[in-house]
């Protein structure tokens, strides 16, 4: 930001003159001023001292240090502030005090106040000590005084109004700065220091105002900063800069007037808080993160003490799927229930039966469908026995699907254009869902043209695609073969894929290079049954070389264990089978529990660390990232529903 936005409110106010009033006040007579000033001799000392404070004070402003705010990403970030932002000491005591507030004029900046508030604040302090040294002379110093302050609130207005100016606009464009990394604006700063409950409110008056912000959100956001505890208010109040933590010494100095500010803001800080916060978050922003709450909190509400771990787990994602359902009900939509059984193996080879759920939704143009693509996310989570909230894995996904609903509700889609969204259940315990889903359309012929598959895009530097040439890299040992041919890419998919990648560029979205690592998730399900898919997420470009090599690992594993014929297990065990077999029995074991050591030896990815566990919970979330991400997919079914088919 090329301006001090502090310093551009700060030069709103006026020049404060209440010391000279004061000092009337206490006998001094009133002289009348002289109608030229001595000219400058070395004898006129006092004329000389002012006359270079004014000068020095005007060329500081060329040196106004930028606007940051100088602070990093972080909850101790106001305080660091409040430290860096040292004010040179004043001649008189409380002399820059702002009386009876218990704050101070300051900046935020790294080195030091602004120019205007320390010129204004040493041409007071020597105007007021030449005073008491001769009166008589005092009319004549309050004079120069005067003019050397007009010299500075001056040469400061053009640029502060500019800084203002410019200062705003920044903070009106804080939702496009998704699109690219950035460091943190000030409307960001003010949004992480709100306490998670008054975030909440916000969050829910900007999603009930809609698009009509400025005059709906400002009146209810002022009186959320009225309810702020008083600590949060004052870090408020120095991260915008017009206030500091009051200092040790009190107020009432001599004389009366010293406590004056040099410099008033116009606008109240609560007016421009109010206006910075009710910028930081779209209406469509508010009502995703508003979502992902509700799925959050709905899993972990679930997760009653005394449960067991296997309890925890099904009665969270009971919760979960209930929270689901209604959260799609309320805005209006009625889902098709999809209902599945079936048996899955074990990585021992038993068989293990479940029962399930997907969910769909269709939107349609008129017509018979003659394309169709649907985009999925699985609504199931684990990690409940750990007190995971499933935020990240996969409640971005389903906040996701909440909001291309919104939109696409709102949209009329071209003749024959047909859009499914779908939740699928049971994808943490082998995409059995996703399983299910693409047998049941395979045998009804009602299989999309093209899936997207979203997972986790709350989080990361950049996004991958995982397209069906990759599904081979993941083994599951629940499959027709265990190591299946790599699928062609069909040109539905490709298609799919230059959309996402432009969509991408469009928002300033990295995809990053992940060759040899697949997205393990459910659209590996549907491209090892033929029906072109791509896996999408976000992820930190450094941890996609873990995750391979985790993979890899993974893979070797089940290889040597499919390799042991875990039937004849218990022949083993019992010493019946004959020699031979039971030292080939013994190597392969050998081999298995080697890959098997190896593949648990590998440190897991910062990403995957994080979920599955107590870890996964809302404030792992970037909404800003998880923002971008939606409007590639937004962009890219626009494109889709306009483009002509492959």
């Amino acid at each position: 930001m090329p301006l001090d936005i502090p310093f551009a409110r700060h030069v709103q106010g006026h020049f404060d003159n209440t010391v000279a009033r004061n000092l009337r006040s206490r006998g001094v007579p009133r002289q009348p001023l002289p109608n030229a000033f001595t000219p400058l001799t070395v004898r006129n000392g006092r004329d000389w001292v002012l006359s270079a404070l004014a000068l020095s004070s005007a060329m500081a402003l060329a040196r106004v240090p930028q606007r940051g705010p100088a602070l990093a990403p972080g909850p101790a970030a106001p305080d660091r502030v409040a430290r860096q932002g040292t004010v040179a000491p004043a001649l008189l005591p409380g002399a820059q005090a702002q009386g009876g507030a218990g704050y101070q004029a300051v900046p935020v900046a790294a080195n030091g106040p602004t120019a205007p508030a320390a010129a204004l604040g040493r041409i007071a302090n020597t105007a007021t000590l030449s005073c008491v040294a001769r009166p008589s002379e005092c009319p004549r110093t309050l004079a120069a005084a005067t003019i050397a302050a007009a010299t500075v609130i001056t040469s400061a207005a053009a640029g502060g109004v500019l800084g203002f100016v410019l200062g705003r606009e920044s903070a009106l464009d804080a939702n496009n700065a998704d699109r690219t990394p950035a460091p943190a604006s000030l409307p960001l700063t003010l949004y992480d220091l709100l306490p998670d409950e008054h975030r909440h409110r916000l969050l829910e008056i900007v999603r009930d105002c809609g698009t009509d912000a400025a005059a709906c959100t400002g009146p209810a956001i002022r009186s959320l900063l009225q309810d702020l505890p008083e600590a949060t208010r004052r870090q408020i109040m120095v991260t915008l800069g017009v206030a500091r933590q009051a200092e040790t010494h009190g107020h009432g100095g001599w004389p009366s007037g010293a406590e004056a500010a040099a410099l008033a803001p116009m606008l109240s800080w609560v007016d421009w808080a109010a206006e910075l916060l009710g910028s930081v978050v779209s209406p469509a922003q508010a009502r995703f993160e508003l979502d992902l709450e509700q799925i959050a909190q709905a899993t972990l509400g679930a997760q009653q003490p005394g449960m067991t771990g296997a309890l925890r787990e099904s009665a969270a994602n009971a919760a979960r799927f209930d929270t689901i359902r209604a959260l799609f009900k309320r805005d209006g939509h009625t889902l098709q229930q999809l209902p599945f059984s079936g048996s899955t193996r074990d990585s021992f080879g038993f068989d293990q039966t479940y029962n399930g759920c997907n969910l769909m939704l269709e939107f349609a143009g008129a017509g018979t469908p003659q394309r169709t693509l649907m985009v999925l996310a699985h609504g199931d989570m684990t990690g409940a026995r750990d007190g995971s909230s499933g935020a990240s894995d996969n409640g971005t996904g389903l906040a996701t699907l909440l909001a291309l609903a919104r939109k696409l509700s709102a949209e009329k889609l071209p003749d024959g254009m047909r859009v499914q969204l779908m939740v699928t259940d049971l994808e943490e315990h082998g995409m059995l869902g996703a399983k299910a889903y693409a047998e049941q359309c395979l045998a009804q012929a009602s299989c999309p043209d093209e899936a997207l598959n979203l997972d986790m895009t709350g989080r990361g530097d950049g996004m991958t695609l995982s397209g069906s040439d990759r599904h081979h890299l993941y083994m599951d040992g629940d499959s027709r073969a265990l190591q299946p041919p790599p699928a062609p890419v069909t040109a539905h998919e490709a298609q799919l894929r230059r959309l996402l990648e432009s969509a991408a560029a469009d928002v300033g979205l990295t995809v990053h290079d992940s060759a040899g690592w697949v997205m393990q998730s459910d659209q590996i399900a549907l491209q090892r049954e033929g029906i072109p898919a791509l896996g999408m997420n976000l992820a930190d470009a450094a941890d996609i070389p873990l995750e391979r090599d985790m993979q890899q690992a993974r893979a070797r594993l089940w290889v040597a264990n499919a390799d042991v014929d875990w039937s004849r297990f218990e022949h083993y065990l019992n010493g019946t089978l004959g020699p031979e077999e039971a030292q080939a029995m013994e190597t392969r074991m050998d081999a298995m529990e080697h890959a098997m050591n190896a593949y648990k030896a590998l440190p897991l990815s910062p990403a995957l660390a994080r979920i599955h566990n107590r870890q996964d919970q809302l404030d792992q979330v970037d909404p800003r990232r998880a923002m971008a991400a939606l409007a590639v997919v937004e962009g890219a079914i626009d494109a889709w529903l306009h483009a002509p088919a492959p």
